[in-house]
């Protein structure tokens, strides 16, 4: 008995609650989707860059305050800032900087673990969402591949977040940031899903919700163990 309900311990970061999966993924469009519409609805009466941002800092308030997290309450104050300074320069493409700086921060951490003697960060969380099950040679070999081309994929899109910023209409740049940016990593899940399944049948067959939860859920492991080292 022990043995079974040690082994499904072991499984469920591969096993997830679908329930709270999607409510996540909902959640998390829904935030996103509303920091383009409201602005648009708004922008007779108010700047569309100081009510995203104003949306941005109620967001974080709320969340530091569920959660009660004080890196939250930084951002917070990050964006208070940032406020201000659209506020009074008027140049409401400053709002851009997050999404700009947020795509170059993941690709270059995903860049830097590919180097030599580092873990590819996407084979990381394999190994952690697999264990105790080994990740075999082949697919190690895959996932620093598909590490790679994470990495191209957020630096394309910290490129076209900046063009869109700096040459295009500020509802260009929202309406990619804010919500055609999901839809576009929801297919590089299910487009990688399909090349596995149909390029390499004979690697393992994880689903596109599988691997988003275990990407959901591998942040806060990677920084409970963090937190327990120090």
């Amino acid at each position: 008995m022990t043995t079974q309900r040690d082994e499904a311990t072991s499984e469920e970061p591969l096993l997830p609650d679908r329930r709270r999966t999607l409510w996540q993924i909902v959640t998390l469009l829904a935030v996103a989707v509303s920091l383009h519409v409201v602005p648009q609805m708004l922008r007779d009466w108010i700047p569309p860059g100081l009510s995203m941002v104003a949306l941005m800092l109620v967001d974080a308030v709320v969340f530091a305050t569920l959660v009660r997290s004080r890196n939250t309450l930084r951002v917070a104050g990050a964006l208070a800032v940032m406020f201000i300074v659209i506020y009074v320069s008027h140049q409401q493409n400053v709002v851009a900087l997050p999404s700009i700086a947020l795509n170059a921060l993941i690709a270059i951490v995903f860049g830097l673990s590919l180097r030599g003697g580092r873990t590819p960060i996407i084979l990381a969380i394999a190994t952690w969402a697999m264990a105790p099950e080994p990740v075999k040679p082949d697919f190690q070999q895959y996932l620093r591949t598909l590490t790679l081309a994470w990495t191209i994929f957020f630096v394309t899109m910290g490129l076209i977040c900046a063009v869109l910023a700096l040459a295009a209409p500020f509802s260009w740049w929202s309406l990619f940031a804010n919500v055609l940016s999901w839809p576009l990593i929801g297919a590089f899940f299910c487009g990688e899903y399909l090349v596995r399944r149909i390029g390499f049948p004979h690697l393992p067959g994880h689903t596109p919700l599988q691997t988003i939860a275990a990407a959901l859920a591998y942040p806060g492991e990677a920084l409970r163990r963090a937190f327990e080292r120090s």
